[in-house]
């Protein structure tokens, strides 16, 4: 129950932010009674007692507000056009509003997983909703002079436009975090009946892999992480055992990494899917070793350093024999922990004998762990975990030429919010992935977000570092960096 009050607590929060806003509309239902109130929590509680406990919440979301009164006018045919125009757009807006605060994704994560103050997204619509408020407080007292309506109007019309591009910004931020929520508990939810006798269909798999092989290669490359003890990704979402959320976000993460990887790789045109698949699969025998050990923030005792050393063969073994129609991918799964010196498990596989897709997956499956935080560090630069990856592959750890290939990510990502060494911050918008000119690799196209005066610009401002002389990238900014700088503007650069 801890986590359905906490949900209740969030929503009430919203509630009341928009229930103190003035209100445009006329109101079409009586005030709710202090008894009232009581009785959804009540009814919530019975239902999640019942076993429908998903559902009761989401039942429950912030479906009190109405927004389908016609806007309220201070006096019949006091207003002229203008003024008329702007309380309409302010109704609609307040309205967006009301909808957003529906979205369980704005619920913030679960209590042991953060709080709602930690969500770029959620601070971002309470700053909208709270602009909204003297819009509507102005919107409502319009005197009776034209003259006067108008010049309030055309204040009220600014407000409403930095409102409007705000709540656009952030729906763009809801959507994509919806699509890697989604992707991850469709992975999740795969991996937890592979690991089961529950029936499952290998076609499943090869959609998933179509699915990240096909999306755009310009997009942001997102560094998915959640803990080895997380079981949700918001409140009232979809529920998995740990740590079955943890592999999930790994997996699509290193499937996305070498779904790019595959640009420099004309070996595998013929059968692309096949490590998007295999990358997919690789650690589903990860899903029988305890949380707490994947949580571990130090060194593995013995026993945990066991089960993490048999996870290649017990995901290989479940692929056979549940999935045997990708019979040709338990090779490379087995051994995608194999290092070329010898130093890789299980079996500790030297040189020829790791197999050419294990080589792929390995540096995919590194690269991708090291871009993402776990409980003994914190996530790297994509620049350093790229070149610690190419100084792996010198000392013959990796296979060089899949190494190299992650050159098609470049030393910045799609999508990375970078600061300039004149302190001037951006996010990388494309790069120049030629391998014959390395150089490049550190001079990617950036939108400029904010100056080197700290100054947030009006709109961001295209550079291209290939071609311009001066300036050069210090280096990529964490997450809570990112939330700090972009998190009330750029919500979907924050996130």
């Amino acid at each position: 129950m801890n986590d359905t009050r906490a949900l209740l607590t969030r929503i009430s929060a919203f509630r009341q932010r928009l229930e103190g806003m003035p209100r445009l509309t006329a109101e079409a239902t009586p005030a709710v009674t202090v008894d009232e109130e009581a009785a959804p929590i009540a009814q919530l509680e019975r239902t999640v007692q019942a076993g429908s406990r998903t559902q009761a919440i989401l039942e429950q979301s912030l479906r009190h507000l109405s927004d389908d009164a016609a806007p309220q006018e201070p006096a019949a045919g006091r207003l002229i056009a203008k003024a008329r125009r702007v309380l309409g757009e302010a109704h609609d807006l307040v309205t967006c509003l009301r909808r957003l605060a529906d979205d369980p994704l704005l619920a913030g994560p679960p209590p042991e997983q953060g709080t709602l103050e930690t969500d770029p997204l959620a601070l971002h619509y309470r700053e909208t909703a709270a602009m909204m408020t003297p819009a509507v407080r102005l919107a409502q007292a319009m005197p009776d002079e034209p003259s006067i309506q108008s010049r309030l109007s055309d204040g009220l019309e600014a407000v409403l436009a930095t409102v409007r591009q705000r709540l656009v910004g952030l729906g763009h931020a809801l959507d994509q975090r919806r699509r890697d929520v989604d992707l991850v508990d469709r992975v999740a939810a795969l991996l937890t009946r592979l690991d089961s006798a529950a029936a499952i269909d290998a076609s499943s798999f090869t959609h998933l892999a179509a699915e990240i092989l096909n999306e755009t290669p310009a997009s942001p490359l997102r560094f998915l992480h959640a803990a080895a003890a997380s079981q949700q990704a918001y409140l009232g979402g979809t529920s998995f055992p740990a740590p079955a959320r943890f592999v999930a976000c790994h997996a699509v993460t290193a499937a996305r990494v070498i779904a790019r990887m595959l640009r420099f790789a004309p070996e595998w045109n013929d059968r692309p899917l096949d490590p998007v698949v295999a990358v997919l699969l690789q650690d589903v025998g990860m899903l029988r070793i305890a949380m707490e050990t994947l949580a571990t923030p130090g060194p593995l005792d013995d026993a945990g350093r066991r089960a993490i050393e048999a996870h290649p063969r017990t995901s290989a073994e479940l692929v056979a024999n549940r999935l045997p129609s990708f019979g040709h991918l338990v090779e490379g799964i087995a051994a995608h922990q194999e290092r070329l010196d010898g130093t890789g498990y299980p079996h500790g596989l030297k040189d020829s004998q790791v197999p050419a897709l294990a080589r792929m997956l390995a540096v995919a499956d590194v690269y991708a762990a090291l871009c993402c935080p776990r409980p003994q560090r914190a996530a790297l630069d994509p620049r350093t975990a790229l070149t610690d990856v190419l100084l792996f592959a010198e000392q013959n750890i990796f296979d060089r030429f899949a190494a190299e290939k992650l050159l098609a990510i470049s030393l910045y990502p799609v999508g990375s919010v970078v600061e300039m060494t004149d302190g001037s911050v951006g996010v990388v918008a494309a790069n120049h992935p030629d391998r014959n000119k390395l150089h490049l690799a550190a001079r990617p196209v950036l939108n400029i977000l904010i100056d080197s005066q700290n100054r947030l610009l009006p709109a961001p401002r295209p550079i291209d570092l290939a071609e311009s002389e001066g300036g050069a990238v210090l280096r990529t900014l964490p997450a809570a960096e990112r939330a700090r700088l972009l998190g009330r503007h750029y919500p979907e650069w924050a996130a």
